[in-house]
């Protein structure tokens, strides 16, 4: 059985939003449990009906205070540790659980992730890394939003991070790009130039070089790496563009009787696509570089992406489990 601990106070739509991505986990993975970390009263009026489903899989951790979502790191270590965010990472600390979900501040993840579960060997900050759909297949990207302004020799851990869990995962030396304004070893801040040159000393990464921002979703690499300012905005940019060809598409289909047929004959075709672009589908980022597993979901996300949160740190908590037979 995986265990996960959830901070379900976390997230623009609260323990109503997060409670249903809950239901949806346990649905579809019959060897998970959860812990439901949030205010008790809140997450009972939720359950009616549901205890017999889930039997002894989902138990409830009372936590009535949660971090505002601009909380700071300082404030987070200092008034946020009988927060729901707090007490779900401290479950897993206390190996209660196999690792955490929350939708909740960033900064304050990072920084009671970094005082509760300490940090890897030779790293000195944790990065957010998520999977984006491309015209191959998929594409990992790492900073998301973790660390705004970061130089050469953090962009050049990132890297070495992000090859780090990726081999893990996938069983392979993944291609390195450095998100870039252009392709030119000449092009790009000199805290790029720089970074490049680390990354491409080290006989254990597969640098493939600067990648532009049109490329990430061609599949050129299979790891993109850059600071979070811009990571975050690739991220926020790609599920934007998503939404409104998938939008467009929706209402050419529905609009008028011609369309409507056209529609109906191609509409399995049109649900594949749906379910390979929607950003509910890839919501869900680890933070990397902690000893621990946590799983950083999007505040804003739907009942079925915050589940894909949920899904993405029990597949982790597996292959660790796994490796470590």
């Amino acid at each position: 059985m995986i265990s996960v601990a959830v901070d379900v106070m976390g997230g623009d739509g609260g323990v109503p939003v997060c409670m249903a991505g809950v239901f949806l986990a346990l649905e579809q993975h019959p060897d998970l449990a959860i812990t439901a970390v949030g205010n008790n009263t809140a997450i009972q009026s939720l359950l009616s009906g549901r205890r017999d489903t889930f039997e002894d899989r989902l138990t409830v951790l009372d936590a009535p205070e949660v971090l505002p979502p601009d909380v700071s790191p300082a404030y987070a270590i200092r008034h946020g540790q009988a927060s729901s965010m707090a007490l779900a990472i401290k479950a897993h600390q206390d190996k209660w659980v196999d690792g955490v979900v929350s939708g909740g501040s960033t900064a304050g993840l990072m920084a009671l992730s970094r005082q509760l579960l300490g940090m890897m060997p030779g790293v000195e900050r944790p990065a957010l890394m998520t999977q984006l759909p491309t015209i191959k297949g998929s594409v990992w990207v790492l900073d998301l939003g973790a660390n705004v302004g970061v130089d050469a020799h953090r962009l050049y851990e990132f890297a070495t991070l992000g090859t780090q869990a990726l081999t893990m995962r996938q069983g392979i030396q993944p291609s390195v790009g450095l998100l870039n304004i252009g392709q030119e070893r000449n092009k790009g801040p000199d805290v790029l130039r720089e970074a490049a040159r680390l990354v491409e000393e080290d006989p254990n990464l597969n640098y493939h070089g600067f990648i532009e921002a049109d490329q990430v979703f061609a599949g050129m690499v299979d790891l993109v790496v850059c600071d979070g300012f811009a990571g975050n905005v690739l991220l926020k940019s790609a599920e934007g563009g998503v939404r409104l060809v998938l939008t467009a598409l929706g209402e050419q289909f529905t609009t008028g009787m011609v369309s409507r047929i056209l529609g109906s004959a191609i509409r399995s075709r049109l649900v594949k696509l749906y379910e390979t672009l929607d950003p509910s589908q890839h919501n869900g980022a680890p933070l990397l570089g902690i000893e621990g597993l946590v799983v950083k979901s999007h505040g804003s996300a739907s009942a079925r992406g915050f589940a894909r949160a949920i899904e993405l740190a029990y597949q982790e908590a597996k292959n660790a489990t796994a490796a470590a037979r």
